[in-house]
């Protein structure tokens, strides 16, 4: 008889169902700490369960959100600081969601990589849980996929998923008109947007310079969740902005109604360091700085004027810094006094 051949299993090829196996016994109790009340089960059944029961609302939307972190894993990757990148990871889906005024209820994730490795991965998975309780939704599933092939050696990436829900009759934008004002509040640097630019930039520098830079690089995307859920600040405000990539210029007029637009002070507000090195490196002009990465704001509030002082007070109450940076005219095409303050 001929010599029996050796099989070819799953794990020859680079898949260990093991290892994925003992990643998700690890995550469990990382997991489970997220929940609220409403989750009906954990992890390992085919799909995850959340009860609307308690949500008391009238003409309730689901609301939902999908988005990753772009090439920033690469920064975290070559720095080995996976401490903030599920900050990221949350606060791009969560930032996006709350500028319907919908409350955040759960938040799944998708990781891919070419090879697991259960320490590293694993404080991915606990930076994004970490972020879940910040923005107080439920971490209640997610996938984990190891692709040879697709991704090489230390390569991995991100996707969210989150979903929350609103009334209809309380959704924004509401009732935006003109001599509304308008209202930034402050990014902690690039947040996830423009680091196939920022890569490219660090490249020119020195080692040393750009091991400096990456340490302010990486700080992760701020969420404002606390603030566009406060009961006060969410009935004062006409519409919200999350400020992402495309910048100012292409987020804040997706929240205008046909015939409006802003005038803003761009030498209102300061723009982070890390920012202002990117900007000058690239030598990129202003508009196009303002297309390419948030130039210090974060997100935006709109707020009729006969409720600022009212708004600025409660911003103050709840430790949100808050500058007025511009107001609505009438108009198609946003327009811009002064410069940015970069220097």
């Amino acid at each position: 008889m001929g010599k029996k051949e050796k099989s070819i299993t799953y794990k020859d090829t680079g898949v260990d169902i093991h290892s994925g196996n003992e990643f998700v016994k690890k995550l469990s109790s990382i997991v489970d700490s997220t929940f609220d009340k409403n989750v009906i089960n954990g992890i390992g059944d085919f799909a995850a369960l959340y009860s609307l029961e308690n949500e008391q609302l009238s003409n309730p939307l689901l609301v939902s959100a999908c988005d990753g972190v772009g090439t920033k894993i690469k920064l975290a990757i070559d720095t080995k600081n996976y401490s903030g990148i599920g900050q990221d990871l949350v606060a791009m889906n969560i930032n996006d969601l709350i500028c319907t005024g919908a409350k955040p209820l759960f938040f799944l994730d998708y990781l891919s990589m070419s090879k697991l490795n259960i320490v590293e991965h694993s404080k991915v998975i606990e930076s994004i849980a970490l972020a879940c309780k910040k923005a107080k939704v439920s971490l209640i599933g997610g996938e984990t996929a190891e692709m040879p092939g697709i991704y090489s050696k230390n390569d991995f990436d991100l996707a969210g998923f989150a979903v929350g829900l609103v009334d209809r009759l309380k959704k924004l934008p509401k009732e935006i008109k003109p001599g509304d004002l308008i209202y930034g509040l402050p990014s902690s640097g690039p947040h996830s947007n423009g680091f196939t630019l920022i890569r490219k930039l660090l490249e020119l520098e020195s080692t040393d310079k750009a091991t400096d830079l990456k340490k302010s690089l990486i700080t992760p995307t701020r969420l404002y969740s606390d603030f566009a859920q406060d009961p006060i600040i969410l009935e004062i405000c006409s519409g919200f902005a999350h400020i992402t990539g495309g910048g100012i210029l292409d987020n804040l007029p997706r929240v205008f109604p046909k015939g409006l637009t802003a005038k803003m002070q761009l030498n209102s507000w300061d723009v982070p360091s890390s920012l202002s090195w990117a900007i000058k490196k690239a030598r990129l002009s202003q508009h196009q700085a303002l297309q390419t990465f948030n130039c210090g704001i974060g997100f935006i509030a709109i707020v009729p004027a006969n409720k600022s002082d009212e708004f600025e007070i409660q911003s103050k109450k709840i430790n949100e810094p808050t500058v007025k940076i511009g107001e609505i005219i009438q108009g198609n095409q946003l327009e811009f006094k002064g410069s940015l303050n970069i220097d």
